[in-house]
């Protein structure tokens, strides 16, 4: 039995899935399996995955009709043999030394998850931009004690390394019914984790300007995160640790919030923002009532220049960011 599953979803990615491939084949741990699930492609990444499936055994393929990402990955969750799971994005790629390093140290600390940091990278650019990990005094923290993970790392899961029996126990999968899946899910596996093993180096390239990325949508997608942020919030509730995790899962929505209502001033149809505008505020103001005075919050403006202060007080208000819509537009 392989120690990794590693599972990609795959749609539409023939122009970057070789290179994705390559990395993998030439990692320097060599125990695992490639689950390959080609999403109802309609390029050539289907033939292109099952010549990787001829070349090397470890890669397993199957193909069905588009369902998304998010049953995609689930499917590949439920074909999967091994005790540790990393979910890939087919259009990235990994420092050869990747998995190795997050499997040494999740073993190494008994950790439920290893994340490691990664690099930014755009197609039309030659340059990479690492985004670091936030430091602390060991690399294996106890979520108790570091209780601002929640809201500290990027929610992706393409850089974690996962213990499987966590999932299954808790019958963890990725959401179906809306976008903005990878939010809900790291969250909800943080409420199950005790350590976390942290990976001080990028290992992980991420193609941050793919065409057609749902993260730079800029239309009605935008509600889907807040979906995610209710369901998370819902899902802490229902374990009885939202109380305990209350001011970090308030960061949480928080900085989700304001990084999607400043995609609105790009949204020319007025009543698709205003609507976007009142759903997220009602939420923050129904669920947090005062969230301005989060300790995170205010200890993140006290570092901020001044520009940022003015910036960030034009998001706080409803009635000012309506009023900078109208002037915008």
């Amino acid at each position: 039995m392989s120690q990794i599953s590693v599972i990609i979803p795959a749609y539409n990615v023939a122009k970057y899935i070789d290179k994705c491939f390559k990395s993998l084949v030439t990692q320097t741990f060599k125990d695992f399996e490639v689950i390959v699930i080609n999403d109802g492609s309609t390029d050539e990444t289907l033939t292109l995955i099952r010549e990787w499936e001829q070349k090397d055994s470890r890669f397993k393929v199957m193909d069905k009709q588009n369902e998304g990402v998010g049953k995609t990955r689930n499917l590949g969750l439920s074909l999967s043999s091994a005790p540790y799971v990393i979910f890939i994005d087919p259009d990235d790629y990994l420092h050869e030394e990747m998995l190795e390093k997050l499997y040494e140290g999740i073993r190494l600390s008994d950790a439920s998850v290893a994340i490691c940091e990664y690099y930014d990278c755009y197609e039309d650019s030659s340059e990479q931009f690492a985004i670091s990990l936030p430091k602390f005094e060991s690399e294996t923290i106890d979520l108790m004690n570091h209780k601002e993970i929640l809201f500290k790392i990027n929610p992706a899961p393409w850089n974690k390394l996962i213990k499987k029996e966590i999932l299954t126990a808790n019958q963890l999968l990725f959401p179906t019914n809306y976008r903005s899946e990878d939010l809900a899910f790291t969250l909800m596996l943080l409420a199950h984790c005790e350590k976390i093993a942290m990976i001080n180096q990028p290992l992980y390239y991420y193609l941050a300007n793919r065409l057609n990325n749902v993260s730079s949508a800029y239309d009605e997608r935008i509600l889907h995160t807040l979906l995610a942020l209710e369901a998370s919030i819902n899902y802490y509730k229902k374990l009885n640790k939202f109380k305990t995790f209350e001011d970090e899962l308030e960061m949480v929505c928080i900085n989700q919030a304001l990084y999607e209502l400043q995609k609105v001033i790009h949204i020319k149809d007025s009543s698709l923002a205003l609507k976007i505008m009142n759903e997220f505020y009602d939420y923050l103001q129904q669920e947090f009532k005062g969230w301005t005075n989060n300790k995170y919050y205010q200890q993140q403006k006290a570092n901020q220049s001044i520009k940022e202060k003015l910036r960030a007080s034009i998001y706080e208000s409803k009635m000012t960011l309506k009023l900078f819509y109208k002037f915008k537009s």
